[in-house]
């Protein structure tokens, strides 16, 4: 997400232009609410600000129509759920929740900057102190730091960029202490358990699960980053967006040239390009474009979070362990074939569950039609659990009845993925038995990730491992940590 400094600042004189909002732009209790037409809150919604300051947003399909002009006379805005904010050149911050044509709530003045996620409201002032709201609109401000240029929020963690380029992250409530991280920092991005650093010399690391993790370089010669669940997007100085998804050591796959800012929402990606179109997919990387309008100074991404369905693993279990950004169309529509099999291969137990899910998190982000990026391979990896090899592929359809060695895509099929994860876990190995002796670094073994990303991602999974296990056994561990074996 691009920063408001350099060559996209929009920051206007802190004065207020006559007609400055539409005549919506009110105090929430006297909203007019839209009579027809009101779509759930959390629709899937894409939104710009334009050159001319106004707001347009639509919600449903990437071909629904705009909502006209929702405020104008704006310097930024964020969409975020069923709330959009926006802040005016007076540096005044307003916030609408519900249907698109709710009234706005003036919720902050003195305000250069601002992050929505969940019930959480952040903002830097004028004066380089920040500030967090978290519940209603109503809510009151819990003072966070000073001497801060940038903060971003998700529903669980804080993380702010000091005037000196130092990062500061905290995780829990409002008052949890702060976790030093990294410093020379242009931009910080947080989704889930990542927390992602654009340097000013234009190189990227990633780290993820705890806020102690290693550091893992990505890439350079880096103008924007956006992170959103398994995907990591970045803008190069050549103008070409890439994206990567699964593990942090995934290839980048090449999504378009010509851009200038990249946005990623659950499944779908927007960039805005250098002539100022904007353009957004569905269906993650290999998605196909659409062409959204011109004129557009920034972008911003809404997606639903799915419906929760019963089962061993719902999509409530995947984002209160790994957070909000993992709640996609695509990990839903996987979840009721993966419920089936973890019943038929007896992955029902806390510490079966929390194995299976840490090592689907990282082979895949959960996505049962999750490639190997970069890879050309014929058999190289696919679905939940990176199927990989003609011996595996050759194998998974002897004992499935299913010919994957001549049709090698269906690995990353919804009728197949959850049904050839199942089988590597219990046939082709025996995880089950790992998972019930706490010993990941075993259950790393079996999945068999290069040895040359230890011991970030073998303490990384186990750390995936760990929240899961708390989160399937009530809220904390039914082992001392000291039980459980993180070695591979």
């Amino acid at each position: 997400m691009k920063i408001f400094t350099g060559k996209n600042s929009t920051r206007a004189a802190a004065s207020v232009v006559a007609g400055l909002l539409t005549a919506g732009l009110c105090a929430a209790g006297n909203a007019t609410v839209a009579q027809a037409a009101e779509l759930p809150p959390g629709s899937s919604r894409v939104g710009v600000l334009s050159n001319s300051g106004d707001v347009h947003v639509k919600e449903g399909t990437l071909l629904s129509s705009w909502v006209e002009k929702m405020s104008t006379g704006v310097v930024a805005f964020e969409v975020a759920g069923d709330r959009v904010g926006v802040l005016d050149t007076g540096g005044k911050l307003w916030v609408k929740e519900g249907n698109l044509w709710t009234g706005w709530s003036e919720q902050a003045d003195n305000v250069k900057d601002f992050r929505l996620a969940g019930n959480r409201i952040g903002i830097v002032r004028t004066d380089g102190t920040a500030a967090v709201k978290e519940g209603g609109l109503q809510a009151g401000w819990s003072e966070q730091a000073n001497g801060v240029r940038e903060v971003e929020i998700t529903p669980d963690r804080i993380g702010i960029v000091g005037t000196d380029g130092t990062v500061n992250v905290k995780q829990g409530g409002l008052g949890a202490g702060w976790v030093p991280q990294i410093g020379g920092v242009a931009d910080l991005e947080l989704s889930g358990d990542r927390v992602g650093v654009l340097r000013t010399d234009g190189t990227v690391a990633v780290k993820e699960s705890n806020l102690w993790s290693d550091w893992v370089e990505q890439t350079n010669g880096v103008t924007d980053l956006e992170l959103s669940g398994s995907l990591i997007g970045v803008v190069l100085a050549n103008g070409l967006a890439t994206v990567k998804e699964g593990n942090l050591y995934s290839a980048w796959v090449n999504q378009l040239g010509d851009a200038e800012d990249i946005e990623i929402s659950g499944d779908r990606i927007g960039v805005v390009r250098a002539n100022g179109s904007a353009v957004v997919k569905d269906g993650g990387v290999y998605g196909a474009w659409v062409e959204q309008t011109s004129g557009v100074k920034q972008l911003r991404l809404a997606t639903a979070t799915p419906a929760s369905a019963a089962g061993h693993v719902t999509i409530d279990d995947i984002t209160a362990i790994y957070g909000s950004a993992y709640a996609t169309d695509t990990v839903a529509a996987g979840l009721p074939g993966l419920n089936e099999v973890m019943t038929q291969k007896g992955i029902t137990t806390p510490t079966r569950k929390a194995a299976f899910l840490a090592t689907l998190k990282h082979e895949s982000g959960f996505r049962y039609n999750a490639g190997e990026a970069g890879n050309i391979a014929v058999y190289r990896g696919r679905g939940f659990i990176q199927l990989t090899g003609q011996y595996n592929y050759q194998s998974a359809g002897a004992s499935l009845g299913h010919d994957f060695l001549n049709n090698p895509s269906d690995a990353a099929s919804l009728q197949w993925s959850a049904k050839v994860a199942g089988w590597y876990w219990t046939v082709a190995r025996n995880i089950n038995a790992a998972a019930d002796a706490y010993d990941m670094g075993a259950v790393g073994r079996a999945i068999g990730y290069s040895y040359a990303l230890d011991p970030t991602e073998s303490n990384n999974r186990c750390a995936s491992y760990k929240r899961a296990l708390a989160h399937f056994n009530g809220g904390s561990l039914p082992v001392p940590e000291t039980a459980i074996d993180c070695t591979r």
